[in-house]
């Protein structure tokens, strides 16, 4: 537990210093350069400029919420016990996460958006427009149709509140440990790769199929 409240202590201390940076190291040369570039390949232009001048404000900001998330897994997982996580006890409870999940993921695909429009680091001359109703459409039935798919696994030869630790290798459901390993590597992209707008939708996607996974191992297992 005090190494969770540590992680924490950390990422508020690094969210501070962060708040007390500029964006640009020098604004006003920055603005004079970005007025100075041509036509031809102006948004490569752009951004070389801006890297020349921006600092790591916005990327120490989104490190410090990841870490804060590192933080708060640590005590949840601490608390409980590592061999103690188990998957849910009632069917309805891992709809309810992999709904949870859906909502999330929309939730973050659209604040992505407005943090981008607020943070303002594209070209002054890009559009900064937010996702498209058709867009957001797709990604939702998409989302939808991922669901259901896994979902189905619910029907019959499923066991309910499982212990994580007692998944192996034998017995496995290929498909399920592909999906469980991918939903795994969405929350190691986004925690690692200072995706914060990301991490609390990808890790709950990971309980839902680690859910699906321990769930259909230990029926394999029983027959």
């Amino acid at each position: 537990m005090r190494i969770g409240v540590l992680i924490i202590i950390i990422s508020i201390g690094v969210a501070l210093y962060s708040h007390s940076l500029p964006v640009y190291t020098n604004v006003s040369n920055f603005s004079a350069e970005v007025a100075a570039i041509g036509n031809t390949d102006a948004a490569q232009h752009y951004y070389i400029i801006q890297e020349k001048y921006i600092t790591n404000k916005y990327r120490l900001l989104d490190y410090s919420i990841c870490i804060f998330l590192l933080g708060i897994l640590w005590c949840v997982i601490v608390s409980i016990g590592l061999r103690n996580l188990r998957s849910p006890r009632k069917t309805i409870t891992i709809v309810s996460t992999g709904v949870v999940a859906v909502g999330l993921s929309l939730v973050s695909y659209y604040t992505d958006s407005i943090v981008t429009v607020l943070r303002d680091l594209s070209p002054p001359w890009s559009s900064h427009e937010l996702p498209s109703y058709k867009s957001y459409k797709k990604i939702f039935f998409f989302l939808l149709g991922w669901l259901a798919l896994h979902a189905l696994v619910l029907r019959k030869d499923f066991y309910l509140s499982r212990r994580f630790s007692t998944l192996s290798l034998d017995y496995m459901a290929i498909g399920l440990l592909s999906s469980t390993l991918l939903a795994g590597g969405f929350v190691f992209i986004a925690l690692v790769g200072g995706q914060p707008i990301y991490a609390l939708s990808a890790l709950v996607w990971f309980y839902f199929h680690l859910s699906l996974l321990v769930g259909k191992h230990s029926s394999r297992r029983m027959e």
